[in-house]
């Protein structure tokens, strides 16, 4: 598609592009709010560079893809709560949310779209990968389309399988945000399809991850877990990513309903300080 108040250039065959030209202030350009909601839905991901957004400004921002969500394991800021800062300090050696997932999966209405703002960045590294699970769905063969159809999955906020520990053994090490309620990660679980359907393109996605997935229907976990490893690796196939890097001022929206991503942690020794919002919670079908 060609877009008229802003420059699209794509980051990938699969997915992703950077938007230049575009200005979130701008709330009364209707014609550019129109166009970069069909950006996003177009690449899935679109990281809208130069920008200088105060924490209020990047809320107004966002409002035009849905009102807030809120993420029940960090400190809000305290004039909008449903913000928060993800803070990697330099002496720090664990990041927030690496390890390929999409957003808060075990909420009964997970967020639709994440936003993401760049405050500070590290001088090289600190980027994020993104894959378009829509694509991986596609390339799976009949067969297993066939039998995952209608399948639905248990989604933990425990992080029991994750690599490295689960939810209070991986929050405990990130000692530069401010993480709250981890001991009740138990407690929020939901039940959603694996296959799912996105509502205004009507394109089906994958949406399952070794993050977040405990077992599938009518399934043990041992059962469950080796189908979803293996789609969960198909799924972070190189040919279905992109990678966004990141520059102060750049504010990135991407779809949670067609794409996994994994904040890469190899900036040790440097800062990186960026403020997350979550919009727009609707119950997979």
């Amino acid at each position: 598609m060609t877009y008229t108040t802003f420059e699209a250039r794509p980051l990938s065959g699969a997915l992703g592009a950077e938007i230049h030209g575009a200005d979130l202030k701008a709330h009364g350009n209707t014609r550019m709010w129109d166009e970069l909601q069909q950006a996003l839905l177009e690449f899935k991901v679109i990281a809208v560079r130069g920008q200088n957004l105060l924490p209020a400004e990047q809320r107004d921002a966002a409002a035009h893809f849905g009102k807030p969500s809120h993420y029940p394991f960090a400190q809000g800021l305290p004039d909008i709560p449903e913000m928060t800062l993800v803070v990697k300090e330099a002496q720090d050696r664990r990041n927030f949310g690496n390890g390929w997932h999409s957003d808060t999966p075990y909420l009964a209405e997970p967020p639709a779209i994440t936003t993401l703002y760049a405050v500070e960045t590290p001088p090289r590294g600190g980027d994020t990968l993104f894959t378009n699970t829509q694509m991986a769905y596609e390339e799976l063969s009949t067969g297993l389309r066939r039998m995952i159809d209608g399948v639905s999955g248990v989604f933990s906020a425990s992080l029991k399988y994750r690599p490295g520990g689960n939810r209070q053994e991986h929050h405990a090490k990130i000692t530069s945000m401010p993480v709250t309620n981890t001991d009740s990660a138990d407690r929020y679980v939901s039940r959603h399809p694996i296959v799912r359907t996105h509502p205004q393109t009507g394109a089906k996605a994958l949406y399952c991850s070794l993050t977040h997935t405990l077992h599938l229907d009518e399934m043990t976990e041992r059962e469950s877990q080796p189908l979803i490893k293996m789609l969960y690796e198909h799924a972070s196939t190189p040919e279905f990513t992109c990678r966004v890097r990141w520059e102060p001022g750049q504010m990135t929206f991407w779809d949670n309903r067609c794409t996994m991503h994994n904040a890469v942690n190899d900036y040790h020794g440097a800062r990186r300080e960026m403020r997350r919002l979550t919009v727009r919670p609707e119950k997979p079908v």
